[in-house]
């Protein structure tokens, strides 16, 4: 069962999933796909051709235009904005040369975030509030500025990964037991025993709580 609030509007020919919330004053045109279990927070706009995969979560005015596509547990901290016209113009009309954005699971948006058209952010990114994403990102990296450069490495769970940009490495994440693995300048994530990004559709979900987690790295350490 969805929650859609009285003053949202959901396009008829609009499709989503089960349990996913729709708040006040978001609009979801009549394309749009958009999983279960998300939550749309109030005044969000999700463009027709858009794709929202399962337990997102998109923040207050956030607006996803056509062409962009979300992997499952994306987070879109209010005002970030997905541009989706590369070289636009008020005279020009470009419906027709809309590029396609990709974003993989696991990313986090921050507020005020601007992400260009045409691009690809690898699972799990980290992009930091205010920055501007202008070009791809590998997984796991932490970018930062405008334009976004890479800094470091954020865990599936939250936390900068003590590795450098580039070289040998491993480290293991103490709340959900997944191994990260540095290979020259590319990160690999072995996930632990639960896999906090895996997700079953039409199955039960709950959310992990920081409380649930620490409870998981005792339980792997005893």
């Amino acid at each position: 069962m969805n929650q859609i609030h009285p003053t949202a509007t959901v396009d008829a020919g609009a499709k989503i999933g089960a349990h996913t919330a729709v708040w006040h004053y978001a609009h979801v045109e009549a394309g749009a796909v958009i999983g279960e279990h998300c939550n749309l927070g109030q005044n969000v706009y999700v463009g027709n051709q858009t794709v929202i995969g399962h337990g997102c979560r998109l923040g207050n005015s956030v607006a996803v235009f056509s062409h962009v596509e979300l992997g499952n547990f994306v987070f879109c901290a209010p005002f970030m904005v997905f541009t989706h016209i590369a070289f636009p113009r008020a005279c020009v009309s470009r419906r027709a040369n809309f590029e396609k954005t990709i974003v993989k699971d696991g990313v986090s948006l921050g507020a005020n975030a601007t992400v260009v058209p045409g691009i690809t952010i690898g699972t799990g990114t980290f992009l930091a509030a205010g920055s501007t994403l202008t070009r791809d990102s590998k997984d796991w990296a932490l970018m930062v500025g405008a334009p976004a450069r890479q800094l470091g490495w954020v865990s599936a769970y939250g936390e900068k990964i003590p590795l450098p940009l580039s070289g040998e490495g491993e480290w293991h994440c103490p709340h959900t037991g997944d191994a990260y693995h540095l290979c020259g300048s590319e990160l690999r994530r072995q996930p632990g025993p639960r896999d906090i990004l895996h997700y079953t559709p039409g199955g039960r979900f709950e959310r992990m709580t920081a409380s649930a987690v620490t409870a998981t790295a005792q339980t792997l350490s005893a």
